[in-house]
């Protein structure tokens, strides 16, 4: 009887083994087939979307020396482009004051507004020194470059958040715009501004970016006697 129990013991436990074994086997050829089908994407849109991406600080770089060089600031385009800088990093300092990254889907402050406040406010900080070159041409160039590098950005980072917190995600992108702002927008009052988040993400360094770029406006303009 004893025998038979231990046989039947072994046996249980083979078959656990053999479970367990194929269970993981199952697993990593799922993790495969997912990998295949990555990599089997067309590689022409995913390919230089990931290439602007990596490079994103490098194009933004070179876009900057190309506008220092076409730029014409002047007085009234400075004036004019100010405001738009201001709210730009108001909205960037506000966002960065709710956003716990990678830690929950937020959805208080501007983030009830769009799910890219950040990005918004970047947008609106390009447009303003961009007005404040006094170059149509460079304003036009300068929306679509920001275009071409922010959004294979944002579209990464969606994918990111969709893989960490699924469906609550995947609801909040059918509830709030992706960048441009929704009118009637709830909870646009709820959740807790802290300062130590905008710290921590590191904002104060935009803007004493912010004061140094507008200080080299001042600079051109009146080394090119535009002022």
């Amino acid at each position: 009887m004893s025998s038979q129990i231990h046989h039947a013991a072994r046996a249980s436990d083979g078959s656990a083994v053999i479970s367990s074994a194929w269970i993981k086997f199952a697993h990593r050829q799922s993790w495969r087939h997912c990998m295949n089908r990555e990599q089997s994407k067309p590689t022409g849109t995913r390919g230089w979307r990931s290439i602007v991406e990596h490079h994103r600080i490098t194009l933004s770089a070179v876009f900057v020396l190309f506008a220092l060089v076409f730029a014409q600031p002047t007085r009234s385009s400075l004036l004019w482009g100010l405001p738009w800088v201001v709210l730009g990093e108001a909205l960037r300092i506000w966002a960065s004051g709710h956003i716990h990254k990678m830690a929950e889907v937020t959805r208080t402050g501007p983030y009830a507004l769009c799910r890219h406040p950040l990005y918004l406010g970047h947008a609106l900080i390009t447009t303003g020194f961009l007005i404040a070159s006094a170059n149509a041409w460079l304003l036009l160039a300068g929306l679509a470059v920001f275009a071409m590098i922010f959004v294979p950005t944002m579209d990464r980072e969606e994918q990111d958040l969709l893989r960490e917190f699924s469906d609550e995600y995947r609801r909040y992108m059918e509830q709030v715009p992706r960048f441009f702002p929704r009118l009637n927008a709830r909870g646009l009052g709820a959740g807790s501004f802290d300062w130590a988040l905008v710290s921590r993400h590191r904002e104060w360094n935009n803007v004493l970016g912010l004061f140094g770029g507008l200080v080299c406006m001042v600079l051109l303009g009146w080394l090119r006697g535009s002022f």
